[in-house]
């Protein structure tokens, strides 16, 4: 039986943009996921690509004036920013409506605030999950789905990877939030908040990484913060760079 792979995609803010640029260089290898998972931005890109929309012009979507201002989405209530501005960018992109009307299977992870927990969703409706993957806590408002309080699924689950398992399925993970010893001086709310999110999200890889037939780090994104998408054009080249490196990898991995 001819083996396929499964693809999971990483939250990480502006940083996540390399899987766009990574979906470029293996679409030009000729190498198609059967299936991706995605949190956070991760879900955003693995969203548009599972709806058919190319990734030489998702660069285009994540530097459009609305989508990364971050003053755009100021709001109340449960956080400082409203997700309106993406909800309604995403829905003018998004030709299907739900899961169901994908071209490629999808699983987005979700963090549900109310019960404490993380949740794998392949099924609904597409841009109310997606929306909800995207909501980092404190910063963004949580999204309500059925009487239940949703935020950013890299909380409790960043790289959704055994999700994809399955006989003659090989899984490759990219991950875009390396860590590393850093020499800041954490005198900002902002440094501290963001450095601490980067550690809880990157806690969760722990249980994942042990399903991966590949699994891609990204040093080369390190000293980006999450809303530096000014750097757009940058991230979204070492991603294509970082994917025309391992598609030779991939290759071999479905000839084993």
């Amino acid at each position: 039986m001819k083996k396929t792979f499964g693809l999971a995609l990483s939250g990480g803010g502006a940083r996540a943009i390399i899987h766009a640029g990574f979906l470029k260089a293996l679409n030009e290898s000729g190498l198609r996921p059967e299936i991706i998972s995605g949190a956070s931005m991760g879900a955003i890109i693995g969203a548009l690509y599972a709806d058919g929309f190319p990734p030489e012009e998702m660069l285009q979507v994540m530097i459009k004036p609305g989508f990364s201002s971050l003053p755009a989405w100021i709001g109340r209530k449960g956080g400082i920013g409203s997700l309106m501005v993406l909800r309604e960018h995403l829905d003018s992109l998004l030709r299907s409506k739900s899961f169901g009307d994908l071209q490629l299977p999808l699983i987005i992870s979700v963090t549900n605030l109310n019960k404490g927990r993380n949740e794998l969703i392949s099924e609904g409706s597409l841009l109310d999950w997606v929306v909800a993957s995207a909501s980092i806590p404190v910063i963004f408002q949580p999204v309500v789905i059925d009487n239940q309080y949703y935020v950013d699924g890299g909380l409790t689950n960043n790289l959704p990877v055994c999700c994809l398992s399955k006989p003659n399925r090989k899984v490759v993970a990219l991950e875009s939030n390396h860590l590393e010893t850093v020499d800041t001086a954490f005198v900002s709310i902002k440094t501290v908040w963001e450095r601490s999110l980067f550690l809880a999200v990157n806690n969760t890889l722990k249980d994942q990484t042990t399903c991966c037939d590949l699994f891609i780090d990204a040093p080369e994104v390190n000293g980006i913060g999450i809303f530096d998408f000014n750097q757009a054009k940058q991230i979204y080249e070492i991603g294509y760079k970082i994917g025309c490196r391992h598609s030779e990898s991939i290759h071999r991995l479905l000839e084993d």
